[in-house]
């Protein structure tokens, strides 16, 4: 690093670091990943939306496979219309294509693309939802106590949640378990035909100590990263959530990473003794309306209701509908329900429900039983019930089509180009 920008980031520590990483609205944590040391944190137990940082997780898991020998890095695996549906980032392979599971994890943690981790959890896996069940049975075997995944690629279900602490926790047991897999995390591109799509991390273009790993974003989240670097032998890492932009995340990320590497190596309490908020006490931030300039809570249109349901009630206002829905769905009786949550705006001056539809009349009924068990309330909604409410309720006004791919963008005004070749020197946009 230049003398004169070592020298500023050391006088940004000096006054500013605090005040800088005050602007990102998540957590953050500073760790050793060879001892499981934290040399700094800021809210590390508190749960947050991970977006693409869950891509380590599944990266995780399919190394796992590899090393059983259940999968092989040259082994081609097919594309599902499932995973060819996933919107960007994505690589856009044909439904029917196939490509080695070493290609698609070069896609996954070097472009960040959400069609590549859906190609790997069904070919892991069989499915998607057998999938995510082997991401949260390593979450709780590796002590991710915050976290519960719904997916494999980070795309947003208010379930799916993350804390700053598990994800340190998963980046150390990343590198400790699998370094022969390393090279994914600092890779400066990767090869489709003739284009080079450049590492998603800002970061190791930036900062020359920089070697991974991964970053994450979609508008709920705002800009996630968890970074690492070596430095005369001695590798840190840093996790950032909720920054503003993809340069912003970065640059917290530097500012944490320089000033870890000048502070002595000595014994700290470790990431395990970080306590998580129970998941649900607390609902996670929602960084929609200040990365992405959209309102954060979407009304579900009458059309989209059917099926039988739940209610967890009524309320005045969308926002204070929202933050019931996701503190429900984030229960011990909420994570694993199927169906499709939402908003439902009620006829007349009834306010917003706070609901969940497409479930069958069995799974209803149980799942009332359990929130009442827990002094939640509860009712069932029948098929004729939402009939009524689309008959009695106009539609609302279309959704805006998203200003920003879902999945690593560092510029929330800007659509990312799939088909781009990224600029060889210049910052990228797209992190």
């Amino acid at each position: 690093m230049p003398a004169i920008r070592r020298l500023f980031l050391s006088a940004l520590l000096i006054w500013g670091i605090t005040a800088s990483a005050a602007v990102a609205a998540g957590p953050s944590l500073l760790f050793d990943p060879a001892t499981g040391e934290v040399l700094s944190q800021d809210r590390a137990g508190e749960p947050w939306y991970p977006a693409s940082l869950t891509k380590l997780m599944t990266a995780y898991v399919v190394f796992q496979k590899i090393k059983s020998g259940q999968l092989k890095p040259e082994q081609k695996i097919v594309v599902s219309e499932l995973a060819h549906s996933q919107p960007p980032s994505k690589i856009g392979v044909a439904t029917g294509g196939t490509i080695s599971v070493d290609f698609a994890l070069q896609a996954l943690l070097v472009y960040s693309a959400n069609d590549m981790a859906y190609v790997l959890a069904e070919a892991a896996s069989g499915s998607v939802p057998a999938f995510a069940a082997e991401m949260n049975a390593q979450a709780r075997r590796i002590g991710m106590t915050g976290s519960h995944f719904v997916n494999p690629n980070g795309l947003h279900d208010p379930r799916h949640v993350s804390t700053a602490r598990d994800m340190a926790l998963l980046a150390a047991t990343l590198l400790r378990e699998f370094p022969e897999h390393a090279h994914y995390y600092s890779q400066a591109h990767v090869a489709v035909g003739k284009r080079k799509l450049s590492n998603r991390n800002s970061l190791i273009r930036q900062m020359s100590d920089a070697d991974g790993m991964k970053t994450g974003f979609v508008c709920n989240s705002g800009f996630n990263l968890v970074a690492t670097a070596t430095r005369n032998g001695r590798k840190l890492g840093a996790v950032i959530f909720g920054a503003n932009s993809g340069k912003h995340r970065a640059d917290l990320a530097e500012m944490l990473l320089v000033d870890g590497f000048t502070r002595e190596a000595t014994p700290r309490p470790r990431i395990e003794a970080i306590a998580n908020m129970k998941t649900g006490a607390v609902v996670p931030a929602d960084m929609t309306k200040t990365v992405c300039k959209q309102k954060p809570v979407a009304v579900a249109s009458s059309s989209e209701l059917g099926g039988w349901g739940i209610s967890f009630g009524n309320y005045e206002t969308s926002a204070t509908a929202d933050m019931a829905l996701r503190g429900r769905l984030l229960s011990t009786s909420g994570r694993d329900l199927p169906g499709t949550p939402g908003l439902i705006r009620m006829p007349g001056k009834g306010g917003f429900a706070a609901a969940m539809w497409n479930l069958d009349q069995q799974k209803s009924l149980a799942a009332c039983a359990k929130y009442r068990t827990e002094n939640a309330p509860c009712e069932v909604i029948t098929p004729e019930t939402f009939a009524q409410i689309a008959a009695l309720t106009p539609e609302p006004p279309p959704k805006p089509v998203p200003t920003t791919a879902q999945g690593d963008q560092s510029k929330a005004k800007k659509k990312a180009p799939s088909r781009k070749k990224a600029p060889a020197k210049k910052k990228t946009k797209k992190n």
